[in-house]
């Protein structure tokens, strides 16, 4: 029996100790997600450093495309070291789309016709990487709400609805990079029939988190959603003149100072209707934004620049000259 106080006190010590183990593991988490264990953002100090700065305001794309893969890598380790880490869930499944976007989809866009197997085994490569950073978001909300993935990805319009009115404001981000990484992969692979099954979820989704936070990200929501209705067909949820009202919310939320939204009207707008004109004159616009005027987003300005003057310079590509 004097052996029990012993144990007992060995156990307490260990639980301890298991106890700081875990608190230091969510403190790290919460630096490096830069959001707390429920994946709520955290505040950031008046005059603190922002570490994400030295990413997202970075003009060197090539620096950023070179280290993104062990980025990702990182923060799939720091994830499955403490799966119960919302924020660290959430970071890891929008890097795995940033990844997909920067470094696999956008490089195999500008392929040439001699290699489109090429280009269609990158274009896998970007779908496989969407769907991966969309399970770990998926993951948080289903183990917040289950039965809340089942939902999203069905076709059942009343199931989606009560799924998504649990999203509140801050789930805002967490949403934008699920139900977007959704909408780009079936872009890519628009006679995916399991995708076409489950697209009213991402769309709904994406609604519910531009009705809570209309200017996110100077409107990247707006123009996700004006980037799917101009290009769906209507039976598959596509409506030209909800396009064009996302196209006008996206271009107020960013005050004119974001090139990706020309760019989408360039796309999706003028490019179907042969005007030639307006394509040039939007992806000119877009180049016209200076990068540094907002230096959080300078990287993604970069990146949009870049596919601005490729789509300029290809302009011939586009449009039949009689």
């Amino acid at each position: 029996m004097k052996l029990f106080p012993k144990i007992l006190a060995l156990a307490i010590v260990a639980a301890n100790l298991l106890s700081c183990k875990t608190l230091l593991a969510n403190k790290l988490g919460d630096v490096a997600a830069g959001s707390n264990k429920a994946g709520v953002a955290i505040p950031k100090k008046a005059g603190s450093p922002d570490m994400m700065m030295a990413f997202m305001g970075e003009k060197d794309t090539q620096i950023i495309a070179e280290v993104l893969p062990m980025i990702v890598k990182m923060y799939e380790i720091l994830a499955l070291q403490n799966p119960k880490h919302q924020g660290l869930q959430i970071m890891a499944g929008q890097l795995n789309v940033m990844y997909g976007n920067l470094c696999v989809q956008s490089p195999a866009e500008s392929l040439p016709v001699v290699e489109l197997q090429k280009q269609v085994s990158e274009f896998n490569r970007a779908k496989y990487h969407y769907l991966r950073g969309r399970k770990y978001i998926l993951d948080v909300f289903e183990s917040r709400w289950p039965g809340f993935e089942k939902a999203f990805l069905s076709s059942d319009a009343d199931a989606i609805q009560k799924a998504v009115s649990n999203i509140k404001k801050d789930d805002v981000n967490a949403a934008y990079w699920a139900g977007g990484a959704s909408l780009i992969s079936w872009s890519l692979d628009p006679l995916d029939i399991d995708a076409l099954s489950s697209i009213q979820g991402p769309v709904a989704l994406l609604e519910k988190a531009a009705s809570l936070d209309p200017n996110y990200n100077n409107g990247a929501i707006w123009d996700a959603l004006c980037q799917f209705y101009t290009a769906a067909p209507v039976d598959f949820g596509g409506d030209y003149e909800r396009g064009m009202e996302c196209y006008q919310k996206a271009l107020a939320a960013s005050g004119g100072k974001s090139p990706g939204i020309y760019i989408t009207y360039a796309q999706s707008v003028c490019k179907p209707v042969g005007d030639r004109d307006g394509f040039v004159e939007n992806l000119n616009k877009a180049l016209a934004i200076n990068p540094d005027d907002d230096p959080s987003s300078r990287l993604m300005c970069s990146l949009n620049q870049q596919k601005a003057q490729y789509l300029l310079d290809h302009v011939d590509d586009y449009f039949i000259v009689w």
